[in-house]
């Protein structure tokens, strides 16, 4: 959510942004115009990767502010179309009987179509996903954040409705609305979300014994809704540890991250190809061993330009398991 009493209008945002060429002048005038509600050409040009909120220095979110004006505007997407996708991921079937339990795992819709990702005695606790727990983060990337912001309650209802105490996010996407987002809509959430890099590190020292340091240098590849939440970025960097490997420092990592840019493509923005070959020369050039993605969109997205270069890529979660002795490196 914007907080307008927060901004003083400096335009670091707008300024530092990575996709697209703003003076310190601009910066200043089109956050005046959109705090009083204007069209810019932000709203056009903003690839929603959700950085400026990051940036700020004032903790003022001006990407909320970004957010919501394109989708007043409808800027980016069509409204027939958002309104084709939002029909497409809504629930409106008969709810299965929820596991019970104290701590479950939401899996979103990940473990359908990403089923390689769950395998493994790591992931060997109760889950719910599919369609009823859908996080609806995608829709800021449509801008059209207020399809997301609308089904945040449902989201937390169903979750809560397991009795859970605690949530392990499987998607970077779903920590995100649970700890960031929906409690800025006053939204009450009765479960502590759990990051999964938080979960692992708890497995992980768990079975020190079975850990065998991986010796390799890693360079991570920080998903866009990072963004929201980047204070665990302790346990990111706790994990890589345990599992006896270097996180290289690269110009693309932390609060300079490139998003995988995939998100060009939904938007129109043009060609995605160089902005991710950027990227992972950026990884190459300080001599990664791997790119390690924490999404498995930023995995769908960077692999057919990383492979061709010699760069494997590989699930954060795989890095736990490699350690343990569960796969091959």
């Amino acid at each position: 959510m914007f907080k307008p009493d927060q901004c003083d209008f400096c335009g670091k945002c707008l300024e530092s942004c990575q996709w697209m060429d703003v003076d310190q002048s601009d910066a200043v005038l089109w956050m005046k115009q959109m705090a009083a509600g204007q069209e810019t050409p932000v709203l056009q040009h903003c690839i929603t990767c959700y950085a400026c909120n990051e940036i700020c220095p004032t903790s003022a979110n001006p990407f909320d502010l970004i957010a919501s004006l394109q989708h007043r505007h409808f800027s980016v997407t069509p409204e027939a179309a958002i309104q084709a996708t939002e029909a497409r991921y809504f629930f409106s079937g008969q709810m299965k009987e929820a596991p019970r339990h104290d701590r479950i795992m939401t899996t979103c819709v990940f473990e359908k179509s990403h089923p390689a990702l769950f395998q493994g005695s790591l992931y060997d606790l109760p889950k719910v996903g599919g369609k009823p727990f859908f996080c609806w983060v995608l829709f800021s990337h449509m801008g059209a954040v207020g399809v997301q912001n609308a089904h945040a309650a449902e989201l937390v209802s169903r979750l809560a409705a397991t009795g859970a105490k605690e949530v392990v996010c499987f998607h970077d996407d779903c920590y995100a609305i649970l700890k960031k987002i929906a409690p800025e809509e006053g939204i009450h959430v009765p479960f502590r979300p759990v990051h999964l890099a938080e979960y692992l590190v708890e497995r992980l020292k768990a079975h020190r014994s079975r850990i065998k340091p991986l010796n390799l240098r890693v360079a991570y590849q920080r998903p866009c809704a990072s963004r929201h939440t980047p204070e665990k970025e302790g346990y990111i960097d706790e994990l890589f540890s345990l599992a006896g490997v270097e996180r290289v420092e690269r110009e693309y990592d932390r609060e300079k991250a490139l998003c995988c840019a995939n998100v060009k493509l939904l938007l129109g923005q043009g060609d995605p190809e160089p902005d991710k070959r950027k990227n992972v020369m950026d990884a190459l050039n300080h001599k990664a061993d791997l790119l390690v993605c924490l999404c498995p969109m930023c995995i769908q997205a960077l692999s057919d330009t990383a492979h061709p270069l010699g760069l494997p890529v590989v699930f954060l979660g795989d890095i736990a398991r490699m350690a343990m002795g569960e796969i091959s490196v």
